[in-house]
């Protein structure tokens, strides 16, 4: 009746976007602790790639005890260890990349599986020859590149990435965490309409607090006309108190297509950004300081 999936950063990403791919509820999980919720009609899906991702196999480990139904996906690790003691299927994908660049691995592993338990009603055919067509427009020598112009936009800016509730909510998920991790600055994201309800009070002290905020509006033509509408009125908000703002139109017809295109994007601005910061995209330190000073931490 549903999934639960326990993934953190790179690899989490993929559970929010099976829960806009998927025809059953999808719940992305990010912590150490299941919810009540996890019984036997649950389908516990593991996702982590390095298979060391502390958060991800504690709950993984405790869903083990509520349900029978279990899967994982990937490349080795502590979790694959753990599936072949309890007997539990796994997908595992190559090993040697950061999670966050393994995304059509784990995402794409999955997709056909659900697919074959008639829960994937999407149409994964056109997939790979829009990834095709996204890669030409960003390559760094091609002409009118959309992702160059939008990196030169948020160069030396905080971005605040605001997506519509669906997939460019989740786009914009991805945009602010791909951004933080390449680019290795600060990101922000918001989902609409929710962030009309709050975040645009805030507004009113940004010219003093974040001077550097530069609004990115990830657009789709399947947006709610009233969501339409909210970013016009969000565009006017921005002009009338000199903040800074950008658009992205999301490509393709359908909703996989729309988010994978879009996630695509997002994905060539933050290396981009990285570029002009006079970074090296790659390395995540302060992520594996993090980690290695959790695992002398004495928890009693």
């Amino acid at each position: 009746r549903r999934v639960l999936c326990a993934g953190m950063g790179g690899s989490g990403i993929t559970g929010d976007m099976l829960a806009r791919l998927l025809s059953v509820e999808v719940v992305p999980h990010r912590g150490y602790t299941i919810p009540s919720t996890v019984d036997a009609e649950t389908l516990l899906l593991g996702i982590s790639y390095s298979g060391g991702t502390e958060e991800t196999l504690s709950a993984f480990r405790q869903g083990l005890e509520r349900t029978e139904r279990a899967m994982a996906v990937t490349s080795g690790g502590a979790l694959a260890q753990l599936c072949r003691e309890r007997g539990v299927p796994m997908i595992e994908i190559p090993k040697g990349l950061q999670p966050r660049a393994a995304l059509g691995y784990l995402l794409f592993s999955l997709l056909p599986w659900f697919g074959r338990l008639g829960l994937c009603p999407h149409d994964l055919a056109s997939v790979p020859g829009l990834m095709e067509e996204m890669v030409r427009r960003y390559t760094p020598y091609s002409r009118g590149n959309a992702a160059q112009s939008l990196a030169k936009a948020l160069h030396r800016r905080v971005p605040l990435v605001y997506g519509a509730h669906g997939a460019m909510a989740t786009a914009a998920l991805r945009w602010k965490t791909q951004i933080n991790e390449n680019a290795k600055q600060p990101a922000f994201w918001a989902e609409l309409p929710e962030l009309c309800h709050n975040e645009i009070v805030g507004y009113e002290l940004s010219e003093v607090l974040l001077p550097s905020a530069c609004v990115v509006f990830l657009r789709s033509p399947q947006d709610h006309p009233r969501i339409q509408a909210r970013v016009d009125i969000l565009k006017e908000v921005l002009k009338r108190r000199g903040l800074s703002y950008v658009e992205a139109w999301a490509h393709g017809g359908t909703e996989i297509e729309e988010l994978l295109s879009m996630v695509c994007l997002g994905d060539w601005v933050s290396v981009y950004m990285a570029l002009m910061n006079r970074v090296d995209p790659t390395p995540v330190r302060p992520i594996e300081e993090l980690k290695k000073r959790l695992g002398s931490w004495n928890n009693t």
